[in-house]
C-alpha cells in the first residue's frame, strides 16, 4: 500500500482533533445536565473507540485514503446523531451553551481526500484525476488509441491520497474516449450505472457512449478542461 500523503495524514489528523473536542464538548453537556442514559454512554464509547482506531491506522499508514473517507464519514454521522440525542434530554439549552462545544460544530468538518473539482494549472495540458478504490496500485487508461488493450494505455501518476492523474501535454486535439483499467487486468464497467440512469447527464452532455447493454465508455470532448472522476462512477466535475 502506498504511504498516505502529508497532506492526507495532516488533515486526518486534525479532524480526529475536532472530532475529539466535540466528544468533550458532550461529556460537558452530560456532566451539567447531571444524568445520562446508557444507550448515550455506549454511544460515546463507541465514537471513541473509532476515533482511536482510525488514529493508529493513520499513524501506522495501515489505511488507505478510501478507509479514512469513509471512517470519517461514520464518525461525524455519529457525533451529530448523538449530539442531536444530547440536545434532546437537555431541553435545547446546551445547543446554546456557548457554542464550539458541540458535535454538531465538531471542529473537523468533512474531511476532502478526494478532489471535488480539478485544479486547472492554466497551461494547455490535460490532466485527468480518478479517485480509485484501496489497495490500488496501479492505473491505465485504455480506449480506441491504445486498442482496448487493458494493459496498453498510459500509467496514471500515483497522488498518494487515493487518486491518480494522467496528464497529457499537448493535449488531445480530438475527442477522447475511454475507460480506467486497475493493475493492467480489469476495466471498470458502468453498463450497470448506464443502466441506472446514473450517467444520464454524461450521456446529455455528449461525454458518454453506451447502448445500455454490452458497452459503456467515457468520452472527453476536445477543449472541455481537466476533470476529476472516481472509478467505477459516472460522476464529473470539469473545468472548462
Amino acid at each position: 500500500m502506498a504511504a498516505l500523503n502529508a497532506t492526507v495524514s495532516a488533515q486526518t489528523t486534525a479532524t480526529l482533533e475536532g472530532f475529539q473536542k466535540a466528544v468533550e464538548g458532550i461529556i460537558e453537556q452530560l456532566t451539567a445536565l447531571g444524568t445520562t442514559s446508557q444507550d448515550i454512554y455506549l454511544n460515546l464509547l463507541g465514537i471513541m473507540e473509532q476515533i482511536s482506531a482510525l488514529a493508529e491506522q493513520v499513524a501506522s499508514n495501515s489505511a488507505c485514503a478510501s478507509d479514512i473517507r469513509e471512517a470519517i464519514a461514520a464518525i461525524e454521522d455519529a457525533l451529530n446523531k448523538l449530539n442531536e440525542n444530547v440536545l434532546h434530554h437537555s431541553g435545547g439549552g446546551a445547543h446554546h451553551s456557548g457554542g464550539g462545544s458541540h458535535a454538531h460544530h465538531s471542529g473537523g468538518g468533512s474531511l476532502d481526500l478526494f478532489p471535488s473539482e480539478p485544479t486547472d494549472n492554466g497551461d494547455d495540458a490535460l490532466n485527468l484525476t480518478v479517485a480509485v478504490p484501496c489497495g490500488t496500485t496501479m492505473v491505465r487508461l485504455s480506449g480506441p488509441w491504445w486498442g482496448w488493450d487493458p494493459s496498453g494505455g498510459p500509467v496514471g501518476v500515483d497522488n498518494g491520497d487515493g487518486t491518480f492523474t494522467f496528464t497529457f501535454d499537448p493535449a488531445p486535439t480530438e475527442n477522447m474516449e475511454y475507460l480506467y483499467t486497475l493493475d493492467g487486468v480489469s476495466y471498470e464497467n458502468l453498463v450497470d450505472n448506464a443502466q441506472n440512469a446514473e450517467c444520464t447527464d454524461r450521456v446529455d452532455g455528449g461525454r458518454f457512449n453506451t447502448d445500455y447493454f454490452s458497452y459503456a465508455n467515457r468520452i472527453w470532448i476536445l477543449d472541455s478542461g481537466d476533470q476529476a472522476e472516481t472509478y467505477d462512477s459516472c460522476s464529473i466535475d470539469t473545468i472548462d
